[in-house]
């Protein structure tokens, strides 16, 4: 396609079109609006970038300046990423962040008072006597797709003055731990890597809490997501 002339329409039945020397391919409407643009950026790396009618971003390719790799995003219509991979650690998703639902494994009640039906709490806790050394409280299971987990909850003393440890697990692999002699607190813990379960279905994910000294501990999610 050496020859200068104008080409309002072509057709390739057999064999296809290569492009070689940093050579590009770009689509612009009839407003002169680039659409779609695939080929070297300034810094001569090879992009794909696919807008909305208008020019807002709806997809496109970009390197990490941070991390050192490049990674694809799809964006809402206000440019806000929606879905992309990992840049950071070059193994599954970094958006959307996907939830772990977590279900509690014993029956809360309020420490001072008698454990009757109907009674309100403002978040769970157990009577250190009901552990029987490292227990599991929370469990749930997940399909691994980003390299990070975070958990948020209410941690620490409620009732009396026992330390406390609580422990994430994956698959039995304990993948972050905290420790509370104080409370009850509300706190984020994390981010912890789980990158190598990353592409796993099922994956039991656990909590668990081990305590020294009288009274009772907190132990309450409130969300736990993996990012």
């Amino acid at each position: 396609m050496r020859k200068k002339v104008g080409l309002s329409s072509a057709v390739i039945a057999r064999g296809g079109l290569t492009l070689v020397d940093d050579s590009y391919i770009k689509v612009t409407d009839s407003d002169g609006i680039e659409i779609l643009y695939i080929g070297p950026d300034s810094q001569g790396k090879q992009r794909f970038v696919l807008r909305r009618e208008g020019g807002a971003t709806l997809m496109y390719t970009a390197g990490s300046a941070q991390f050192g790799r490049d990674f694809w995003a799809m964006t809402d219509s206000t440019g806000r990423i929606i879905v992309s991979d990992n840049a950071e650690v070059g193994a599954g998703l970094a958006r959307p962040w996907l939830p772990i639902v977590m279900y509690p494994m014993f029956i809360t009640h309020t420490y001072s008072s008698d454990p009757a039906l109907g009674e309100t709490f403002g978040y769970m806790d157990i009577d250190t006597r009901k552990l029987s050394g490292e227990t599991t409280l929370w469990e749930g299971r997940a399909s691994v797709s980003h390299p990070w987990v975070t958990i948020d909850g209410v941690w620490g003393q409620s009732f009396g003055k026992p330390n406390v440890t609580y422990r994430l697990k994956f698959d039995g692999k304990e993948v972050g731990s905290w420790d509370a002699n104080v409370g009850p607190v509300v706190s984020q813990q994390g981010r912890f890597s789980v990158a190598e379960f990353v592409g796993r279905d099922w994956v039991e994910v656990t909590l668990t809490a081990s305590a020294s000294g009288a009274g009772a501990i907190a132990c309450q999610v409130l969300g736990c997501y993996c990012m």
